[in-house]
Formats: C-alpha cells, structure tokens, sequence
C-alpha cells in the first residue's frame, strides 16, 4: 500500500482523503490540528499552510495510511521546488542555501556598477586624489 501513496499530495488531497475515508468534518479536523475552522477552510480552498502546519498534516496523512512520510526530516524550497534536509535552509526562511545564494549573486551582478561607484564616491581618499 505504501508504493501506491504519491510522494508529495496538495494540502487539499490529503485533508479531503482523511475528511472522506474516516468520516471527520472540518471541526474535527480543526480539533485533531488543534486549528480553527476557518484554518481548516482556508487550508482546502487555498492550499496554502505554513511549513509547520504541512509537516503536521502530512505525518497525519501518512499515519492514516500505516505508511512513512518520504520527506518526514526535510523541507520543500519555494524556489525551486526540490525537497532538502532541513540544515540546507537558513532559520525562517522558506527557500534553500543554494536558492538564497543564486539570488544574492544575481542582485550583485545587476548592481555591481552602481555600488561601485556608491563605494568609490563615499572613499575620503578617492575624494582627495580626484580634487587634487
């Protein structure tokens, strides 16, 4: 049964299978998750759930389904899509190492002529050679 489970579900597959196969309403879902109702709601409509909340329904999802999570010890980037250990993201931040770096890289790559050129005009000694 485990070979059959998909690998990574949307929010809303998961919560309509627990909502469907064991009988549970949005109130029982909001108490199991210790959430309110209208999380729950926002949950199935949107889709979209904090890290913390995912990883709660998603050890849920697959408890239910007597199978072990593949991704239970790691996090999805934002960015890229691909599921890393958690020591590859930075304390609160939703997108990984590798991500955040790219990212940072690029800024400086587009800037590097106008920051240069904030740095040298700032330089006292740049000044005094230029009046000289």
């Amino acid at each position: 049964m485990a070979g059959e489970l998909p690998e990574d579900p949307p929010v809303r597959e998961m919560l309509d299978w627990m909502m469907s196969t064991w009988g549970m309403s949005k109130s029982d879902l909001a108490r199991m998750f210790q959430r309110t109702q209208s999380t729950i709601h926002h949950w199935l409509n949107t889709g979209q759930v904090s890290h913390r909340n995912l990883m709660k329904i998603r050890s849920s999802y697959y408890f239910l389904h007597d199978a072990r999570d593949p991704h239970a010890n790691e996090r999805k980037c934002e960015r890229c899509g691909r599921w890393l250990p958690q020591k590859e993201f930075r304390q609160g931040k939703a997108i990984c190492h590798s991500c955040e770096n790219s990212r940072t890289l690029q800024y400086y790559w587009a800037h590097r002529e106008e920051q240069l050129t904030k740095r040298k005009a700032k330089n006292w000694y740049n000044r005094r050679i230029a009046s000289s």
